[in-house]
């Protein structure tokens, strides 16, 4: 096969996987589900990166919340959505966008 239908066949296929993909009907992931999770809030190494520890599973970086409230030392009770994929220059824990938060 010459250069050119390579290309050809390169572009056809994209065009039909991309068609394909919009049609698909939206699947629910991981960050689309709250979670309720109950700890003690710690510094992480970076400024202004608070991790709640699990029992069990890799801690939660918290993105947002009250700064009066979710703050290091806190014992708290916490609900949001998990994001795994967000970036974050915390360079720890998974993501958890904090919805509320209120002292347990």
């Amino acid at each position: 096969m010459t250069t050119s239908r390579w290309v050809t066949a390169g572009v056809l296929a994209v065009s039909v996987l991309g068609a394909a993909g919009s049609a698909a009907p939206a699947i629910a992931g991981p960050g689309d589900q709250e979670v309720t999770v109950t700890g003690r809030v710690e510094a992480g190494v970076e400024p202004r990166c608070f991790l709640l520890p699990g029992q069990g599973r890799t801690p939660y970086l918290l993105v947002g919340g009250d700064p009066s409230v979710v703050k290091p030392g806190a014992h708290l009770v916490v609900r949001g959505r998990p994001d795994p994929g967000a970036p974050s220059t915390c360079m720890q824990g998974t993501p958890l966008h904090v919805t509320e938060a209120h002292p347990a």
